[in-house]
């Protein structure tokens, strides 16, 4: 019997390996309607992304804007990877966003979710009075108070999640975006890395970082833990069409599939307040 123990656990981690792998958006038997049934979070009352409905947004004075220390130019190697979800972009324990409330956070990684089936596809995660944009970008934290990701993804107050939205019209090409989209080409396939040398994220996220909403929720993939604490920019990064085609259309997911339409369905609020450090206008 007790031989079936070793065999036991490594064919439950072997399980749980795979279904890390095997969740999908919309097709096969972890599908997004599924979740919940591998990953109970993924079913519960505070989960993300959620549609900012901006007349039911609370106005709070007090909520001042965030202080980004290291997201300025960043001199290395910052590994980037497609993990057959997204392409993701390790980040250094360097960068730090200080919210309003005086919880240091420090950066772990930064990714995307974009549309692309179609033209007028768009794959933003959140939507704003029912509009979706046309990409949304994740700059995940951590709370500094835990010494490590691995630790702190499990607390309840352990994440925190900067979001920006893209907007693509008749603009030239974004030049800060150039490296990282030239590297696409070398991650096609998921698990490949590649690596960018030097990075300035205060460059890729909008001009005006001060304008936010705040609101606690969760992970928008799998395990979907309900312990992130949500900053969402209003204003826009500026990619050009071309920038954001190749964006959609570099990727392979694990079926060999292009990557497209990386976004998960906007949540119930449940009685949940978004705040805003803005006045609504």
């Amino acid at each position: 019997m007790r031989a079936l123990v070793p065999l036991l656990s490594l064919f439950l981690l072997g399980g749980q390996a795979q279904h890390g792998s095997d969740w999908t958006y919309s097709e096969g038997a972890l599908d997004e309607a599924h979740w919940p049934e591998h990953y109970p979070a993924c079913g519960g009352q505070r989960q993300s992304p959620i549609n900012l409905q901006r007349t039911k947004v609370r106005y709070n004075p007090a909520l001042k804007g965030l202080k980004l220390t290291g997201y300025e130019t960043q001199e290395g190697e910052f590994p980037m990877v497609n993990n057959g979800h997204t392409v993701q972009i390790s980040l250094p324990s360097t960068m730090r966003m200080t919210a309003a409330d005086g919880t240091v956070y420090i950066a772990q990684q930064m990714h995307f979710h974009w549309g692309g089936v179609s033209s007028k596809i768009r794959g933003s995660e959140h939507t704003v009075d029912g509009i979706r944009h046309v990409i949304e970008i994740h700059v995940v934290h951590y709370n500094s108070k835990y010494k490590s990701y691995e630790i702190a993804q499990d607390a309840p107050d352990g994440l925190a999640v900067l979001a920006a939205f893209v907007e693509v019209k008749d603009y030239p090409e974004n030049t800060y975006y150039s490296s990282f989209i030239s590297h696409l080409a070398n991650i096609k396939y998921p698990g490949r890395r590649t690596t960018l040398t030097g990075l300035d994220i205060r460059d890729m996220l909008p001009k005006n970082l001060q304008h936010y909403y705040s609101y606690h929720g969760s992970l928008t993939t799998p395990p979907c833990t309900e312990n992130v604490h949500w900053f969402v920019l209003v204003d826009f990064v500026k990619l050009s069409r071309t920038q954001v085609w190749k964006l959609e259309n570099s990727l392979l997911d694990h079926h060999n599939k292009t990557i497209q339409n990386d976004y998960r369905r906007t949540q119930p609020l449940n009685h949940r307040v978004v705040e805003s450090n803005f006045p609504n206008q």
